[in-house]
C-alpha cells in the first residue's frame, strides 16, 4: 500500500532519502517504565540503525501522570523492586538499568526521568543535549482528550519547552502479539528517518509530533509493516474513553471489568466508553486523530509545548473582551509577536 500523507508535513513524512540517515543523538524515555518490551526493542532498533541513544525512563510505570514533576524532593533509595524484578528494593533512586549501555532509570515521574536524561545523562554521553527526544512507545494509544493526561505526552512537551524536538509515540495495548514491539519500532524508525535532515531536525521550532499506531491482529505483526500508511491528523477531542467521576465507583461498568465490585459505596474517577457517554462533545472531524486511526493507518499530529491558542482564536478573544484590553488602559496597542 502506498504511504499517504496530507498537508504541511507531506514532504516531511515522505522524505525517506536514498542516502542513509545521519546518526542522531537521541534521548529515549516513556511513562510505562524502563523494562517494557516496547522501549527496549525501540532502543535496540535505533542503535542498530546507527543512532546514538541514551535511555532515561521511570523506574516504575507512571501511566496517566501527565506533566507531573517531583521537584525539590531528593530521590531516595527504591522502596520496592522494579516491575520486571531486575532492580531490587533498596537500590539507588537513579541508576543504570544494566540491560544495555547508556540506559538509566529514575524513581520518579516521566518528566523527572526526561530531565535527568537531558541535564545529566546526555551531556555525560553525548557531551551535549540530545538532537531528538522520543517518548514511548506507550502501551495504549494517546489521542484527543486523553493527551493532556498522558505521561508520554507530558515528557515530550517538557522536552519541547526546553527547545528540543520531540516525538511522542503510542501504540495499541501490548497483548503479546508476536512481532508487535518490532513492528512499532520499525514504524517509529520511519518517522525518525523522516525528521532527520542533513542540517538538523526537519520540524518547525517548538513543534513536535504525536504518533499513534493502531492495534494489529496479524501474526506476526511485522508482516503488515510495508502496508501501514501514515496520515497527518490533529489532536481533537475524540478518544477511546472519557473521564467520569462516580459517587459510587462501583456503578461504573469499566470499573467492574477491572475488578472493582458493584455497590462498593466509595467515590472515584472512572472512564466511560464511548467518550461521549461521559458528557464530552462529539468530535466528528475526519482529521481528528482517533477518528483517522484504523487497522493500517498511523496518525501523526503536530503538537507544541504550551497551551497557547492560535493567532486567529487569540484575536477572537481580544474582540470579545475588548473592554478588558482597552489600549488606553494597558498603555500600548495590541500587536502580534511576529
Amino acid at each position: 500500500m502506498k504511504t499517504k500523507i496530507h498537508g504541511v508535513f507531506a514532504g516531511l513524512l515522505l522524505s525517506f532519502a536514498a542516502l542513509p540517515a545521519s546518526a542522531l543523538d537521541i534521548l529515549l524515555t516513556n511513562d510505562d517504565g524502563f523494562e517494557t518490551p516496547y522501549i527496549q526493542v525501540l532502543y535496540t532498533t535505533l542503535v542498530a540503525a546507527g543512532h546514538h541513544v541514551v535511555m532515561s525512563a521511570p523506574y516504575l510505570g507512571q501511566s496517566g501522570s501527565g506533566g507531573e514533576v517531583t521537584f525539590l524532593q531528593p530521590i531516595q533509595a527504591t522502596s520496592e523492586p522494579s516491575e520486571g524484578g531486575l532492580i531490587p528494593a533498596g537500590s539507588p533512586g537513579v541508576g543504570q538499568t544494566t540491560i544495555a549501555a547508556f540506559q538509566y532509570y529514575v524513581d520518579g515521574s516521566p518528566v523527572d526521568a526526561l530531565m535527568y536524561g537531558i541535564d545529566v545523562a546526555s551531556p555525560a554521553v553525548f557531551g551535549r543535549w540530545p538532537d531528538l527526544v522520543i517518548s514511548g512507545p506507550n502501551e495504549g494509544n494517546n489521542t484527543g482528550l486523553n493527551t493532556p493526561h498522558s505521561g508520554t505526552l507530558g515528557a515530550a512537551v517538557a522536552a519541547l519547552n526546553k527547545g528540543i524536538p520531540a516525538i511522542a509515540v503510542s501504540a495499541g495495548r501490548l497483548d503479546g502479539t508476536p512481532g508487535e514491539p518490532e513492528l512499532i519500532a520499525a514504524l517509529t524508525l520511519k518517522v525518525v528517518a523522516s525528521v532527520d535532515g542533513r542540517h538538523g531536525i526537519r520540524l518547525p521550532e517548538g513543534i513536535g509530533l504525536n504518533v499513534n499506531i493502531p492495534d494489529v491482529d496479524v501474526v506476526p505483526a511485522t508482516d503488515v509493516k510495508d502496508e501501514m500508511s501514515f496520515e497527518l491528523t490533529r489532536v481533537g477531542i475524540a478518544s477511546v474513553v472519557g473521564y467520569h467521576f462516580y459517587e459510587d465507583i462501583g456503578d461504573s461498568a469499566i470499573a467492574n471489568i477491572v475488578g472493582i465490585p458493584p455497590g462498593i459505596g466509595l467515590p472515584g474517577l472512572s472512564v466511560d466508553r464511548p467518550y461521549t457517554a461521559a458528557g464530552y462533545p462529539e468530535d466528528r472531524s475526519r482529521r481528528s486523530e482517533q477518528n483517522a486511526l484504523d487497522d493500517l493507518t498511523v496518525t501523526v499530529s503536530a503538537i507544541q509545548g504550551t497551551y497557547a491558542a492560535d493567532r486567529h482564536q487569540e484575536r477572537r478573544v481580544r474582540s470579545s473582551l475588548k473592554s478588558l484590553f482597552h489600549p488606553k488602559r494597558s498603555g500600548r496597542p495590541y500587536e502580534d509577536d511576529d
